[in-house]
């Protein structure tokens, strides 16, 4: 826990109706998440102004508040009227700002050894598997959900407790500088750098910045300190030797310090070997998830989990939904959901995976526009009608200005061989796909986040044969 008199001295702010009583349990930005001890952040959102709920952060418990300072008389007076005793209030010019402050200070004073994850794509997925395997040894604290921003990482380390002897982390970026930033209150012992591609270009502006960006945390890394990366990517790993850092290499290739093989998927589990003698196996039908897991063995094997100790059988693991996972709905309609997000790297991936799965039924692809590609988001759109409409599935189905692109290059390359059609909204979409789709059936479901293509799953429960 953090003292607010120690918060006081770190923001050089005093400490407004001290408590004594009360210490900073961790932070909170929600008042439906806050919990009892709890330090609440007011925030000016787009949506909603945190200050205006701090008379419900009181009423959930938290032990004091970090606000604007020209906000704070009204912070004040609005619990005095709701009946409520003010304590610990702490006024700030940014309260994200000093929120990075604690959590800077927080993090010094602790033993831990954090570990960042970066990259563009399978960042979550790698982070659940390493936490899955260091939490077989050691008390390991991990990002929870989507809190790998500016804000969710300061929550993250406000999290750490002082038995934890390790905390994976992930850091997500979409301008120049926010790694830099995050590494700064992080201060990694060793990182994971998983595949980098295009991905928030409108933020970066070219793939080399994307490089740059990325790998800002080399600088906040020792020279000794662990570093994990594709095996493939030459120019990630030139920039690594330009750094002067340890770099160890991960993936198929017969150069890769951790090498994965006979990669296969059987009865809805992916296994393979590692190094040629060390076998295993997790839930899921993608394949493509052994160089993420490789990523995480290799790491673990460095921080003290010996790959001979690490069970062959994940059982015990469970992936974030919507990260390529399967599910039988009630009505005889398999899903897999990979709507978390999307990437032409990914994407392609996706696609790949998916023709190579059996159904009994028609496969059928629902997608949505990969968001934050810049200038260049028409061309990225049409190279994936191109390998859509080389996939041999059944039919494509999308919605969103972007991936109108796709549907005509399909249109253009599979003449009638592939049911391709584009819908104005996702509820036009679904409408369609109930007059389609019939037990037994496959359904692909890939868009970037801001689309919200999880509301044609929603429709897809619903139909009812």
């Amino acid at each position: 826990m953090l003292s607010y008199p120690d918060a006081s001295r770190v923001l050089a702010t005093p400490v407004e109706f001290p408590d004594e009583s009360c210490a900073i349990r961790s932070f909170s930005i929600d008042t439906r998440t806050l919990r009892e001890g709890e330090l609440f952040v007011a925030l000016h959102g787009g949506r909603s102004d945190g200050h205006d709920h701090a008379v419900e952060a009181f009423r959930c418990g938290a032990s004091g508040a970090l606000v604007q300072k020209q906000r704070q008389e009204g912070v004040v007076k609005a619990l005095s009227q709701a009946g409520l005793t003010p304590r610990n209030i702490l006024g700030v010019e940014d309260p994200a700002v000093a929120m990075a402050s604690l959590a800077r200070y927080y993090r010094d004073g602790l033993s831990v050894k954090t570990i960042v994850i970066t990259g563009s794509v399978g960042k979550t997925t790698t982070k659940e598997f390493l936490y899955f395997l260091l939490k077989q040894k050691y008390p390991t604290l991990a990002t929870a959900g989507n809190l790998n921003n500016h804000l969710g990482v300061p929550i993250m380390i406000s999290r750490i407790e002082t038995d934890h002897a390790f905390a994976v982390l992930e850091a997500g970026a979409s301008h120049a500088g926010e790694i830099d930033y995050l590494s700064s209150m992080i201060r990694p012992v060793a990182a994971i750098l998983t595949p980098i591609g295009p991905a928030h270009l409108e933020g970066f502006g070219t793939l080399e910045n994307v490089y740059r960006a990325k790998t800002e945390v080399l600088r906040y890394l020792s020279t000794n300190s662990p570093i994990i990366v594709p095996d493939h990517d030459e120019r990630l790993h030139q920039l690594l030797c330009d750094s002067g850092k340890r770099f160890i290499r991960a993936g198929s290739s017969a150069h890769a310090d951790y090498r994965f093989s006979d990669v296969c998927v059987q009865n809805g589990m992916v296994r393979f070997k590692v190094n040629g003698t060390s076998t295993f196996s997790f839930h899921g039908q993608a394949p493509f998830l052994a160089l993420n897991a490789t990523l995480a063995i290799a790491l673990a094997d460095q921080l003290g989990v010996p790959i001979a100790e690490m069970p062959s059988e994940w059982a015990g693991l469970e992936l974030v939904s919507g990260r390529f996972c399967e599910t039988v709905l009630s009505n005889g309609i398999r899903v897999i959901d990979d709507s978390y997000n999307a990437s032409p790297l990914a994407f392609a991936t996706a696609i790949e995976t998916f023709q190579k799965i059996t159904a009994n039924g028609k496969k059928i692809l629902v997608f949505a526009d990969m968001l934050e590609l810049g200038a260049d988001e028409d061309c990225y759109h049409r190279e994936i009608g191109e390998k859509i409409a080389l996939s041999g599935i059944d039919a494509a189905y999308a919605f969103g200005d972007c991936s109108r692109n796709s549907i005509n290059v399909i249109h253009e390359r599979s003449r009638e061989i592939l049911d391709a059609r584009h819908f104005p909204t996702a509820d036009d979409l679904t409408n369609a796909l109930e007059k389609v789709l019939r037990p037994g059936d496959l359904v692909l479901l890939k868009g970037s986040r801001g689309m919200r293509v999880e509301k044609v799953l929603a429709g897809i429960k619903q139909i009812d044969f």
